[in-house]
């Protein structure tokens, strides 16, 4: 909820025209870089510790106990799934880029 507060300050803000907003919301990850990614580097306990403080979480968890969109949150993480899974079988069925569409897109020319 400070997130929401806040967030909902820096709109007030900038759309009230006093310039620009930075908002800095520290965070964590909670898998590792890739799937090849062991994890040795840090405990269980210090990733289920942030697990706990995650804002998202929290947010979820209050408007479940609230009785508040969890109907609608269900509904938003089967589409998010749904699209997921869509764009894992186009990327999949997609052709392999050619080598040098590596160097695509790198710079922007004025």
């Amino acid at each position: 909820m400070n997130v929401y507060e806040a967030a909902k300050k820096a709109i007030e803000y900038v759309r009230s025209g006093k310039g620009p907003y930075l908002m800095e919301v520290v965070t964590y990850r909670f898998m590792g870089h890739s799937m090849g990614d062991p994890e040795r580097y840090r405990e269980k306990q210090e990733i289920e510790k942030w697990k706990e403080e995650d804002p998202i979480g929290i947010f979820r968890k209050t408007l479940r106990a609230k009785k508040v969109a969890a109907k609608a949150l269900d509904e938003i993480e089967d589409r998010a799934m749904q699209d997921a899974v869509k764009a894992v079988e186009f990327a999949e069925a997609s052709p392999e880029p050619a080598p040098e569409a590596l160097f695509e897109d790198v710079y922007v020319e004025n």
